[in-house]
């Protein structure tokens, strides 16, 4: 299985990336052929194709997302990932989830 395309993703890609990259200690590298980014070596967001995943969340911030947004599970290797958050996405859509992609890189950054 294929997780990132893109093709189909890039222009989410860039407009993410426009937001993210110039934060302190944020790095891009490639997991499982996905881009992903780390706040001091800590993931804190992905793509994956057509959507973002945000993977430092509060249960009560996913629960709350998910009254505003369309989620699905994250699944990998046959697990689900219940803290992590994917949200298919517009790239025109971004702003409205980047409260969260915040939220998640500043728990990241601060993470020991």
């Amino acid at each position: 299985m294929k997780w990132y395309n893109e093709e189909l993703t890039s222009k989410l890609r860039e407009s993410l990336e426009k937001e993210i990259i110039g934060w302190y200690k944020v790095t891009s590298k490639k997991m499982l052929g996905c881009p992903c980014y780390l706040a001091n070596g800590k993931m804190f967001a992905g793509l994956i194709t057509k959507a973002v995943v945000i993977t430092k969340l509060t249960e009560f911030e996913i629960i709350e997302i998910k009254k505003l947004h369309e989620t699905k599970p994250f699944n990998v290797g046959g697990k689900t990932l219940k803290k992590w958050v994917c949200l298919p996405l517009d790239p025109i859509d971004l702003k409205s989830i980047l409260p969260l992609i915040v939220k998640s890189y500043e728990r990241a950054l601060n993470k020991k």
